[in-house]
């Protein structure tokens, strides 16, 4: 039996998903298929806008048999380590043949191109870097114009390709595989994009009412997004993550995976002067720490999430739910998927603490949403 993978965040389900999901089956011919999900906060640095288990449900009602659950300390990481933690996980399953995700450009061959590049760092790719900082890019920029140099091909059809955020990650995975040497085939899909079926899901976090839900998700999955999900699970996150600046040391903020440069010290400094959460935001970003970067390491600060954390080879990762029809895969589940509380005897005394990083974002999550924790709920089967 063949498995396929798909990484999503399902924030929240949409049509769009479903056609993924549906596609995956059809381009792997796989008879499974797995979707490895964040779980209480995703990779923006932000709480999910719905629990794990109901967006859970939504993906096993639409196409997946089974649904893993992204530890935190990948799923609220930047693209690379995202998708270096994913594949890891993922490349513990041997059943599974094929990686499915969309892109907004399924060359698979650019994609690949670009995935050499990164795999392939060398001094020239550093002095290409090096040229666009000079040249007075931000870093993001400097590094596109690296890639874009050495990758081959022509670079403006490589530069407009990374310009959209889902060929990025494309292009992470299909690196991760690359350097792992990973028998999971890279196997891109091109995402649906008719604007009369499918719509984005910060689309649907937007809408205050039904009438984009009504249009744009499948019927379970509207119905989950309309009655559970929390009423603002912002409202009292930058007044958490600033109480965490304001408290932790410097050296404790230090040692989270994204910060470098002292930048320690002006956040530090700025938690004091700064009223608000927001204001921080306005006053702190520069090219090198962009809006996402800062918020990965206030939310890192905040649960306890270091550099050497995200470097410990961590592949172990908590089951969430499962198809009826599907439950013979169980059986053949590897050791460190986490399937109940006894499951944890499995987690290397070393790495305990990344663990404890999803049980603590769990509980963060239940409180910004007001809900009762459930970390250790029963296995979702649906």
């Amino acid at each position: 039996m063949k498995y396929c993978a798909v990484i999503c965040e399902l924030n929240p389900f949409h049509s769009g998903h479903e056609y993924i999901l549906r596609r995956a089956r059809e381009v792997s011919g796989c008879d499974r298929v797995i979707a490895l999900m964040s779980g209480a906060f995703v990779q923006r640095a932000l709480p999910a806008c719905l629990d794990a288990r109901s967006r859970a449900e939504c993906a096993l009602r639409y196409g997946a048999d089974m649904v893993i659950e992204l530890p935190v300390i990948y799923s609220s990481a930047s693209g690379e380590v995202f998708a270096k933690g994913a594949i890891g996980i993922l490349d513990t399953l041997p059943e599974i043949t094929h990686l499915v995700m969309g892109a907004e450009n399924a060359d698979k061959a650019l994609l690949e191109r670009i995935a050499r590049v990164r795999v392939n760092e060398n001094e020239e790719f550093s002095e290409a870097i090096g040229r666009g900082l000079s040249g007075g890019l931000s870093y993001a920029r400097a590094l596109t114009a690296a890639v874009c140099s050495l990758a081959g091909g022509d670079p403006i059809e490589t530069e407009r390709a990374l310009s959209c955020p889902n060929n990025i990650l494309a292009a992470a995975y299909a690196s991760a595989l690359l350097a792992r040497g990973s028998k999971i085939e890279f196997t891109p899909v091109a995402r649906a994009r008719d604007p009369e079926k499918y719509a984005s899901a910060s689309e649907l976090r937007a809408d205050e009412g039904t009438e984009t839900a009504e249009r744009f998700m499948p019927p379970v999955a509207r119905e989950i997004w309309l009655n559970r999900r929390p009423n603002d699970v912002m409202r009292h996150y930058g007044t958490l993550l600033l109480y965490a600046l304001r408290t932790r040391s410097a050296e404790e903020i230090a040692s989270t995976p994204d910060c470098a440069e002292g930048f320690e010290n002006k956040l530090k400094s700025l938690s004091r002067s700064c009223r608000n959460f927001d204001e921080l935001l306005r006053t702190v970003p520069t090219s090198r720490f962009t809006r996402g970067r800062i918020m990965r390491i206030c939310l890192h600060n905040l649960l306890g999430i270091r550099r050497d954390m995200q470097k410990s080879g961590y592949v172990c990762a908590k089951l969430t739910g499962i198809r009826a029809e599907a439950k013979d895969m169980l059986s053949l589940l590897p050791q460190n998927i986490i399937v109940n509380k006894q499951g944890e005897s499995a987690i290397p005394s070393g790495q305990i603490n990344c663990f404890e990083a999803d049980r603590r974002a769990s509980d963060l999550w239940a409180l910004l949403a007001e809900r009762r924790c459930d970390f250790y709920s029963r296995l979702l089967v649906v």
